[in-house]
């Protein structure tokens, strides 16, 4: 990955906080939603010194639109959108928001229902629209959720493989995921 490139995270100071160290250790700036300031503290201890920046808002809220607009005037148009969130027209509008005709990337991260019913996401032409879908893992035992560092790791190698659908541990059986 080359260097200076503009991320922005939905869903980034939880199970995807590793996907934001790694990519501002590639030399990512990273914009990271998120709704409360000391959950930032971490990624902000944890990496290189104004490579993470906090965008503080609900973004089912029109206060991300503000502080989407900041980021872009501060760091410049995103070369990446990683999403992890099921709120698909605030997907659609920040999408929009990126300025410019340079194609950029969106992965959008979705729990594993959403590979058997999901419905429509309107994304512009610019956008290389990336699934990757989280399921489970089956043991001896019986099956249980990904860990969130299954999650980040399987995050990072789709972001390296650049398909436009992968799968983080296993969606089939459905029937067979943790109740």
């Amino acid at each position: 990955m080359k260097s200076n490139n503009h991320a922005l995270i939905i869903g980034g100071t939880g199970m995807l906080a590793e996907v934001c160290l790694h990519l501002a250790r590639e030399g990512y700036s990273v914009s990271v939603i998120g709704r409360t300031l000391s959950k930032f503290k971490r990624l902000q201890v944890e990496s290189s010194p104004n490579s993470i920046f906090p965008l503080i808002a609900d973004y089912n809220t029109d206060d991300v639109y503000d502080e989407i607009k900041k980021a872009i005037l501060e760091r410049g148009s995103f070369d990446l959108i990683i999403s992890w969130t099921s709120n698909y027209s605030v997907l659609e509008r920040i999408c929009e928001m990126n300025p410019g005709d340079t194609p950029f990337s969106l992965f959008h991260v979705k729990g594993s229902r959403r590979y058997f019913e999901d419905e429509p996401i309107r994304i512009p032409s610019k956008c290389n629209y990336r699934r990757v879908y989280l399921g489970f893992v089956m043991e001896e035992s019986g099956s249980r959720w990904l860990t969130h560092a299954e999650i980040a790791n399987g995050v990072i190698k789709q972001i390296g493989a650049d398909e436009e659908m992968g799968i983080i541990g296993q969606i089939h059986p459905y029937e067979a995921r943790p109740k």
